[in-house]
């Protein structure tokens, strides 16, 4: 069983664990392939929804995994245990998790709503589908560094993706908010790395705002005008990002 490019570069993320939770865990290609590839001794593929359990319990049955992966229905994190041992206190059942393939104000609550497991955590992936501006934003105001990014092109769409979880960041650097706007936007480690496939987004980003504002100079209206500047911003914050190439 192969992985898409996408899910592949989400698991070329994540460090080897005894544990990890697949949260969203659609048909749990994701816990078959951290099993098969020894990233994890056991893996818990979560769903909110029971469709997508049967599916993934399904698959991971017929690739004789049953042993090593366990299913279970849960609206994000919430099923996730602590466990207590004797002399150690708790200690939560997985070490890590992944979120893949959810918009990013879903991504955003799921930690929200359980953000005492996330913190017990040694790391967490993400691969928002959308706004990820707002995660990258929403992790560094509850004090949680961005490890690694990367960036996928798959079957025409864009995919950003990061490794995070809660470090010791007081030595880290603070820069200008347009700086930080741009971190946020594109990613820091994208940009400091020069990643080529950022370049490519910013590239596609920047010919398609330059049509849609071709396209409102035809008229003049007060919305035109104000869709404009929009446009013209976001021209702005393309050019700054392909400026670290």
């Amino acid at each position: 069983m192969e992985l898409s490019k996408r899910l592949q570069a989400v698991a070329d993320l994540l460090e080897s664990h005894s544990c990890v939770a697949d949260i969203g865990c659609d048909h749990g290609f994701v816990s078959i392939y951290l099993i098969r590839s020894r990233k994890a001794e056991k893996c818990i593929a979560m769903d909110v929804n029971k469709g997508p359990i049967q599916r993934a319990a399904q698959h991971i049955s017929e690739e004789g995994l049953s042993t090593y992966i366990e299913t279970r229905l849960s609206d994000g994190a919430k099923e996730l245990k602590f466990l207590t041992e004797e002399g150690e206190g708790n200690r939560l059942e997985v070490q890590a998790a992944i979120i893949a393939g959810m918009g990013g104000k879903l991504t955003i609550k799921i930690i929200e709503d359980s953000l005492e497991k996330f913190l017990a955590m040694e790391e967490f992936i993400l691969q928002p589908q959308s706004e990820i501006w707002k995660v990258r934003e929403y992790l560094a105001s509850i004090g949680c560094e961005i490890l690694k990014e990367d960036m996928i092109f798959e079957d025409g769409k864009f995919y950003p993706m990061m490794k995070a979880a809660f470090k010791n960041i007081s030595d880290k650097k603070t820069f200008p908010c347009k700086i930080q706007e741009l971190f946020y936007y594109y990613g820091e480690d994208l940009l400091q790395n020069q990643n080529p496939v950022l370049y490519d987004f910013l590239i596609n980003e920047k010919k398609l705002y330059e049509e849609i504002l071709e396209q409102l100079s035809c008229t003049q209206t007060e919305k035109t005008q104000m869709r404009k500047q929009e446009i013209l911003a976001k021209l702005n914050r393309i050019q700054k990002g392909l400026e670290w190439f």
